[in-house]
């Protein structure tokens, strides 16, 4: 399948698939940065969209 040879490639694994196969929450599998990771998924015409998995605490 596609997909599969997209995360292969690109050195990422799914954590969650959503939306019935329309949306994936990935990990990176190698030492490359996040904005790496991200240009590198992007590059493929199947991705329409990627971006960090942003995370916000409150401050006490």
């Amino acid at each position: 399948e596609r997909i599969a040879s997209i995360l292969k490639d690109s050195q990422t694994d799914v954590i969650a698939e959503l939306l019935r196969g329309h949306l994936y929450h990935v990990r990176i599998l190698d030492d490359r940065s996040v904005e790496s990771a991200i240009a590198r998924l992007r590059s493929y015409r199947e991705v329409e969209y990627a971006e960090p998995n942003y995370r916000y605490e409150t401050q006490k």
